[in-house]
């Protein structure tokens, strides 16, 4: 069971057959033996899928449980909320979004029952006729807030005593991080990786992950003042975690739009 969150901003819902715009309709993929492939290789990397329902903001988080071409069916996880699981199961309309590899993936269907497996409950859907696969740049993502950045922890070996680095971060997605580059210790050089780092988000929960280095270049801040940006890649984030930054991010746009 993966856990549920609801009320997030709606756009990615309302993307179906119909509403989808021309220019990704030409990512839409009909061949079924392309389907099934993107769909295992989603099982089998338990690829995290939001599951919005009847064009609404509320949605599950789910995976992939198991795949019957012989039934045309595809068996997914419950949320964790049961009131979510009774609205999925009450809709006509599905929307499942996900990234593989950056890359994202849009599927919907239209009905959803609940069945058995391996002995605990699961949702049945109709493996999708169709499914788009868009290349995008990059994971969806926020600036930290100015007057209360989140910051992370880096711990360092030096020769006397172990220490830690607190780096002020710009900008945060599922994927990674982007932060500036003025410590005195640390070196952002492409390729180096910082193990054990941490970042705490506020409401949320705590991430610790390895961090690696992908790029660096000048920025201007509001203030005027110019600093260095450097691109943090997350490697290897637990899932667990992902969801945390989900959460966090959500919160952070809903703040947003009500402010």
């Amino acid at each position: 069971m993966v856990e549920s969150i609801h009320n997030a901003d709606s756009s990615d819902a309302k993307h179906d057959n119909k509403s989808l715009p021309h220019k990704d309709e030409v990512y839409r993929i009909y061949s079924k033996i392309d389907i099934l492939y993107i769909l295992r290789d989603m099982m089998q990397k338990n690829t995290l899928i939001t599951l919005y329902f009847d064009r609404s903001n509320q949605f599950i988080l789910t995976s992939i449980l198991a795949l019957d071409e012989n039934k045309n069916e595809m068996l997914i996880d419950v949320g964790a909320e049961p009131k979510f699981n009774e609205a999925a199961l009450a809709s006509k309309h599905l929307t499942f979004i996900t990234s593989q590899n950056r890359i994202k993936i849009e599927f919907t269907c239209d009905q959803i029952k609940t069945k058995q497996f391996e002995g605990r409950s699961a949702f049945a859907v109709e493996l999708p006729a169709s499914l788009i696969r868009m290349q995008r740049r990059n994971y969806f993502r926020i600036s930290t807030p100015t007057t209360k950045p989140l910051k992370c922890i880096i711990p360092l070996q030096t020769r006397d005593t172990p220490t830690k680095a607190e780096i002020t971060l710009l900008d945060i997605s599922c994927g990674g991080i982007g932060v500036i580059d003025h410590h005195p210790v640390i070196h952002f050089d492409p390729g180096v990786s910082y193990h054990n780092c941490q970042i705490d988000l506020p409401g949320t929960g705590r991430i610790t992950t390895t961090i690696q280095v992908k790029n660096t270049y000048e920025i201007t801040l509001k203030g005027g003042q110019t600093c260095k940006r450097a691109g943090c890649q997350f490697i290897d984030l637990p899932k667990s975690m992902e969801i945390m930054i989900q959460r966090y991010i959500t919160k952070q746009e809903q703040t947003r739009i009500n402010s």
